[in-house]
């Protein structure tokens, strides 16, 4: 008997003849030895820890076992799954499709739907990817990016998955760091995976900084300290939203748009807003986590980029610029100081990404969608064609020593 635990939280408050109603919501959420048997296959999956989330569900890592025949009854213990539990969502219908028309793809899909049935969905149980995504890997070892011959290796694997998916005539809409996943096989030869999630396998990775800070009292118990808040890209993907999207949910000022021009984001968003996604993509994996106050920071923080046409070596210097630049009066003076010691710390500084490197995320970053290359233009290019193998990933990144302190 499968021990169980049900969370109830609010899905929302409505009112019936003046009185308001809350409408439960269910939370999976059950203990670590669960066990799940899939009704078809007899396959049995045991939970035993989280390692993620989704909608406030618990993602699991769970070891499964498969029947030794159809004459042995025995269970043989066959190796680790990620189980998850979705509701039936448009997501559905689009994760089967894809795996039917592109099942070998770097694409991540479903191994068994349907391993258990509820009233509100169902569980389902995917590969599972033993280190994370990649921003929970620049969350845990390099927070101030990655090497760029890592940023080369990992983005091709998931433009593998990417091209895929624009062949079959589809677009991805959610393509970050985030939802990149990692696995290491250890036995009985070494080996590295790096997939794209896509519709149902998107989850986010346990420990990711989703949580944004504001003001208030700091870790520690360290004094109370005013300063604008951050969000990072997790938190709230609008910030980051290609343009063409953003300004069809957003006016001006940044309120919503209400009216029928934004209706689904299929309707706004291409392939193109894909490749912006790439951009944003790379310059999170060459900084570490991407954390901006609000869409106005950011599209200053790109305008820039764009102007000087090559990426500074800290990102810190240019947001900080973008806020001294605000001031007035006396300000006006800091400003010009501050641009003067920056140009010399500039000028003193070896250079830290490749040109090849730096065109492709501004080429990526273009306002004008006709202007953005496709996936296979991508791939064509120099950064990815001379890209090394994954067995340099293994060991610049997953054998790092001290990485998040290391001169990478």
């Amino acid at each position: 008997m499968e021990t169980q635990r049900k969370k109830m939280e609010t899905d929302g408050v409505k009112k019936v003849r003046g009185i308001l109603v809350i409408k439960p919501r269910f939370i999976y959420r059950p203990l670590y030895g669960t066990i799940i048997i899939d009704p078809i296959t007899h396959t049995k999956y045991i939970l035993q820890k989280v390692i993620g989330a989704c909608e406030n569900h618990f993602i699991y890592k769970a070891r499964y076992y498969t029947v030794d025949g159809p004459a042995n009854k025995s269970l043989l213990p066959s190796g680790y799954a990620t189980v998850k539990f979705i509701r039936p969502t448009q997501e559905v219908c689009q994760s089967q499709e894809v795996e039917a028309s592109i099942p070998n793809s770097n694409i991540i899909h479903v191994s068994n739907w349907h391993i258990r049935n509820f009233k509100e969905g169902f569980l389902v149980a995917m590969p599972y990817m033993s280190e994370g995504s990649l921003r929970y890997i620049l969350a845990t070892r390099f927070k101030n990016g990655l090497p760029e011959d890592c940023i080369a290796i990992a983005l091709k694997q998931a433009l593998l998955g990417l091209s895929d998916l624009h062949n079959s005539g589809r677009v991805h809409q959610r393509f970050s760091v985030g939802n990149i996943y990692v696995n290491f096989i250890p036995r009985p030869i070494s080996n590295v995976e790096i997939r794209l999630g896509f519709a149902v396998t998107i989850y986010k990775s346990d420990l990711e900084p989703y949580i944004f800070f504001g003001e208030g009292k700091l870790p520690d118990g360290q004094p109370e300290q005013k300063y604008l808040p951050r969000h990072d890209l997790q938190s709230n993907s609008d910030l980051s939203a290609p343009p063409e999207v953003f300004y069809k949910k957003y006016d001006d000022n940044l309120n919503p748009v209400k009216s029928p021009l934004f209706k689904d984001y299929d309707e706004v968003h291409t392939v193109k807003s894909d490749i912006w996604l790439v951009g944003i993509a790379a310059l999170e994996l060459a900084y570490g986590n991407l954390r901006i106050s609000n869409r106005k920071e950011f599209e200053a923080l790109i305008k820039k980029i764009k102007r000087s046409k090559r990426l500074p070596d800290k990102l810190e210097d240019l947001i900080e610029e973008i806020h001294v630049v605000k001031g007035k009066g006396k300000m006006k003076k800091a400003v010009g100081y501050f641009n003067d010691k920056l140009k010399v710390v500039k000028g003193k500084r070896s250079k830290k990404f490749s040109e090849e490197f730096e065109e492709l995320v501004l080429d990526c970053l273009s306002s004008k969608e006709s202007k953005r290359p496709t996936v296979k233009d991508l791939l064509e290019r120099p950064f990815f064609q001379n890209a090394k193998a994954l067995k340099w990933f293994q060991r610049r990144v997953l054998y790092a020593k001290d990485p998040i302190i290391a001169d990478v």
